[in-house]
């Protein structure tokens, strides 16, 4: 077998020769090993290892190293390398998956072949073995991984039908993988995911949440969407389906969840919004952003005033709400290039920007209570049509004016 180089992190290569000289299989495995073959710098190594848990923590303790037991009851420990925190899985096999999510059971093995078997798909089931030299590895494909990459296809392990029972939330993993990587999905897995789609009802509704926010935040999330549908996935994840005016131009926006969620939930009628937003089990912030922006109000003309009330109204969502109706076909460019000089500007769009404050006015003689709020709502509409009014000598006499009538 062909030995080949892989950017692996120095600390990581010194545990693996420290496991080698121990006599212990250790090989990266799964996403760490598909990412270094395309190229591409893993953000994280993962390592199985044939010692049993409790094994692989003492004698990584014992090589200095600090361990964190993680997941001892399915074989996981985390070591803390100088270059990040590599998972250190022991070879398993699982039993059921009777909640159609987590194993009943697993059996550590320590065989290789039984930890590959057990994977989602074929470009996430390959290992690498460290070679003798200290420098190389050496792939090992069991299921055509390597084939798969080449030829850009998501393919599942063995009976795509089992491997996609045994655990629904590949169903969306399945999507998020083809359009993360560009890939095309294979004909008998593409049925399978269709077929299994139901199981979908027994994952809870953050993991398909997570799930969906990384297809949406993908490089081609009109496509993800796409599938969702095609597949009959959809209803799994937004109930009440999108926004009666398509998708927009999602791909034009920045990979931001809220941004891109509100341009796929755009103008959709409030009730139908609200419980959209409910069933993805989100942040209140992320929600909040959310529902403002699919709800936003964009103004018909294009002027500086609009453009300060719309700071006005939407502070820092302000041209991310311009960015969706664009997307959606509005022209709103010269608006966007005003909300933009506006803010350079420092110009004043809110009552705590005003160069006098609630005490300044109440010194100037108004009464302590809702009169003061009036007077500074009046101002800030004042300094709204003309910037140039906020100072203090301007609106101590613009107050001393009102108290006048």
């Amino acid at each position: 077998m062909k030995s080949i180089t892989l950017p692996c992190p120095l600390s990581v290569r010194n545990l693996l020769i420290q496991f080698k000289k121990a006599a212990v299989g250790a090989y990266p495995v799964g996403g760490c090993v598909r990412d270094a073959l395309m190229g591409q710098e893993p953000h994280d190594w993962d390592v199985a290892v044939t010692t049993v848990p409790e094994e692989t923590l003492r004698i990584c303790e014992g090589w200095g190293y600090h361990v964190i037991p993680t997941g001892l009851r399915h074989g996981t420990v985390t070591v803390l390398t100088a270059n990040g925190p590599v998972e250190c899985t022991t070879c398993r096999t699982e039993g059921g998956y009777s909640d159609g999510r987590h194993p009943d059971g697993v059996s550590f093995t320590g065989k290789l072949t039984d930890d590959l078997s057990r994977r989602d798909f074929t470009v996430n089931a390959m290992a690498a073995e460290l070679s003798e030299d200290g420098e190389t590895f050496e792939i090992i494909d069991l299921f055509g991984g390597r084939d798969d990459l080449k030829n850009k296809l998501i393919r599942c392990v063995g009976d795509p039908h089992t491997r996609l029972t045994e655990d629904a939330l590949r169903v969306m993993r399945g999507i998020r993988f083809a359009v993360k990587l560009g890939f095309d999905i294979h004909p008998d897995t593409v049925a399978a995911l269709r077929d299994c789609k139901h199981g979908l009802a027994r994952i809870s509704r953050e993991r398909i949440s997570v799930e969906f926010q990384k297809i949406l935040c993908s490089d081609q999330p009109e496509r993800g969407v796409s599938l969702l549908f095609d597949l009959g996935l959809m209803p799994h994840v937004l109930p009440c389906g999108i926004s009666p005016f398509g998708t927009g131009n999602l791909s034009s926006l920045p990979a931001d969840f809220g941004v891109r969620c509100a341009c796929l939930l755009w103008q959709m009628p409030a009730d139908e919004l609200s419980e959209n937003i409910r069933s993805l089990k989100l942040s209140n912030e992320t929600a909040h952003a959310i529902k403002t922006l699919a709800g936003g109000v964009i103004p018909t003309e294009s002027s500086l005033l609009a453009a300060r009330l719309l700071r006005k109204d939407y502070g820092n969502l302000a041209l991310p709400l311009l960015s969706i109706a664009t997307s959606h076909g509005r022209d709103t460019i010269n608006l966007q290039a005003m909300v933009k000089a506006s803010a350079e500007a420092g110009e004043c769009v809110s009552i705590s920007e005003l160069a006098l404050d609630g005490q300044a006015v109440m010194a100037l003689g108004v009464p302590k209570g809702k009169a003061v709020g009036e007077i500074l709502n009046s101002l800030l509409s004042l300094v709204l049509d003309d910037p140039a009014k906020n100072t203090k000598e301007t609106l101590t006499k613009e107050v001393q004016k009102r108290l006048s009538y």
